[in-house]
């Protein structure tokens, strides 16, 4: 090694450089800087051939200085026949060479992570450890391990990675697919659909196999198969996972014996996706193995043709695993066992509940209250301007028993946002529905199935022997005791048909006494005729009393529906 000064015109890029783009604008800025500050760093050379003053250097590393120095050179902003100081290697092998080149690279500016994936394969390639290129590089261990993942990128992950259709996480969750899986979730990400690095790393790692996967005759398995009859494909599944990998690996092994009467070496893997990238192609008439990679999923791949790059014994071991993939450790309980043991378990507390009337009214009511959602019909009472009797009743309850439970709600706050607390565990309940007597333990169950059931389709009158119209039937429910006409229900009806509820409820005797009124004056008369009705216990009018639209019967009756509503309704239901 030696520091001389040589002209720009005796140097030569290299042309195994592992950049293949360069940076027009960091040119310009290093050209830039050049001019002001000169060469801080020396090019690193080796002789290509030549004599004296005719000696050729090929550059290993310093390519974007020398770039800015010809873009300086052809401005005119250098002097003719100009220098520069270079240190020349001498006797530097291919390996070497590459490897002081991409350590250049990646400490002077970031290449492209598909350019440094390539340059760290060839690296590893060529026995360097994953320990020195660590120390030469600066970069992690972890972050050189997820570029070289991405050499297991199909080419059209690669041009979408390259073109920014696709970002760095994205590309990086792909390398746990297969090369098919990959083009399959790019091709939907084209299309529009979302995909983020999370969603394609649950997709890709999918732990049910698949009937398609197997390379064993499907007659061997004697397990249950379900078939997910949503899917595009009606995909089926094998139920019992253990089973399935155990046939799998018995077919593998059978392959193995296959390959061995031709190949010179066989190989078995088992990760996500094959990595194909740590060997390369036997060249003609040279000796090759195969390789055989059995993945989580079930899939099997297998690689003809190929050599063993000299990669260092234990970078290989730490490069084996896909860095994005999350460790999964051998549970020392098979899911087929964990089912057993559970359905076991289940039964014995089911046979024993049997035995405990007070301890399954407490599971079930803890369950009760963690499912409980209220009644449409409550959240939309709670919006009103004044509040029914009966609605008073049941919003008092439910505060009553939020603090029962240990959830006090304050005043001013929603009861129906707050009961139950969103996020209280199931143990929590456990604990407050055990201390309940056995009286509270009844009210409760009682008052959550009360706000739970309602009728359904409220947007329309229920005038069909429903479920509900029957509770309320059998529980004589009358409306005239829970209701009264107010203002809200008042101004909903048109002037025509408050016209005629004012002749039917007394409050006037005829339509034509009322010719003048608007339908805000209407509303108002009605409503206060109604309250003081109601509060002096009908003793202005019975008709005001005893009035009650067919629309509050059970069911509803509506003599203003079109004739086929009944019946088009009913062809719904026995559909």
């Amino acid at each position: 090694m030696n520091m001389q000064s040589v002209s720009l015109s005796a140097l030569e890029p290299a042309a195994a450089n592992p950049r293949r783009k360069i940076d027009r604008k960091a040119i310009e800025g290093l050209a830039a800087s050049i001019r002001t500050d000169g060469v801080l760093h020396n090019l690193v050379v080796t002789p290509i051939g030549g004599r004296g003053k005719k000696e050729k250097f090929q550059i290993v590393s310093g390519s974007r200085r020398f770039e800015a120095l010809r873009l300086l050179e052809e401005r005119g902003e250098l002097p003719v026949n100009f220098t520069v100081a270079v240190e020349v290697r001498n006797d530097l092998t291919k390996d070497e060479t590459l490897r002081i080149a991409t350590v250049e690279n990646l400490q002077r500016q970031n290449m492209t992570p598909l350019e440094e994936a390539a340059a760290l394969c060839k690296l590893v390639h060529k026995g360097v450890t994953l320990d020195d290129v660590v120390a030469q590089t600066g970069l992690s261990a972890s972050t050189i391990k997820r570029r070289l993942a991405l050499n297991g990128l199909c080419k059209e992950a690669k041009a979408a990675l390259s073109k920014g259709e696709i970002n760095l996480a994205q590309a990086e969750a792909l390398t746990l697919g297969s090369d098919e899986a990959q083009r399959d979730i790019l091709e939907r990400i084209q299309n529009g659909s979302e995909f983020s690095a999370g969603d394609i790393k649950d997709s890709l790692l999918d732990d049910r196999p698949t009937v398609a996967l197997s390379i064993f005759p499907v007659e061997q398995y004697t397990g249950t198969i379900t078939t997910d009859l949503f899917a595009e494909d009606e995909t089926s599944y094998f139920d019992d996972a253990e089973q399935f990998f155990r046939l799998q690996k018995d077919a593998v092994a059978q392959l193995v014996k296959h390959h061995e009467e031709t190949a010179a070496w066989v190989e078995v893997t088992e990760t996500y996706q094959i990595p194909e990238w740590q060997f390369r192609k036997a060249r003609k008439n040279q000796k090759s193995g195969v390789l055989i990679n059995l993945a989580p999923s079930g899939r099997v791949e297998v690689r003809e043709g190929l050599v063993r790059p000299k990669i260092e014994k234990e970078t290989a071991k730490a490069l084996a695993e896909n860095p994005v993939a999350s460790v999964k450790v051998k549970a020392a309980h098979s899911k087929s066992l964990c089912a057993y043991i559970a359905h076991h378990k289940t039964a014995a507390v089911a046979e024993t509940l049997l035995a405990s009337p007070r301890a399954a009214q407490e599971v079930m009511t803890v369950r009760m209250v963690k499912e409980f959602q209220p009644h449409e019909a409550f959240t939309s009472l709670a919006k009103e301007a004044e509040h029914q009797s009966t609605y008073g009743v049941l919003e008092a309850e439910a505060r009553i028993f939020a603090g029962k439970l240990g959830f006090e709600i304050e005043d001013g706050e929603s009861v129906w946002n707050c009961f139950p607390p969103y996020g209280v565990s199931e143990l929590t309940l456990y604990e407050a529905v055990r201390g309940l007597s056995d009286h509270d333990l009844t009210r409760l169950q009682i008052l959550i199935t009360a706000l739970s059931f309602g009728q359904e389709g409220c947007e329309r009158l229920d005038t069909r022997d429903s479920f509900f119209n029957r509770v309320a039937r059998d529980l004589k429910v009358d409306m005239k005791n829970h209701w009264r006409p107010d203002a809200a229900f008042l101004s909903k009806r048109n002037r025509e048909q408050l016209l005629a509820v004012a002749v039917e409820c007394g409050f006037a005797e005829g339509a034509s006494q009322l010719s003048t009124y608007k339908k805000a004056d209407l509303v108002n008369g009605l409503t206060r005729y109604f309250h003081s009705s109601k509060a002096d216990g009908g003793a202005v009018d019975p008709k005001a009393r005893d009035w009650l639209p067919e629309a509050m019967l059970f069911p509803a009756v509506d003599r203003d529906a079109p004739a086929d509503t009944e019946v088009d309704e009913e062809a719904e239901d026995v559909e």
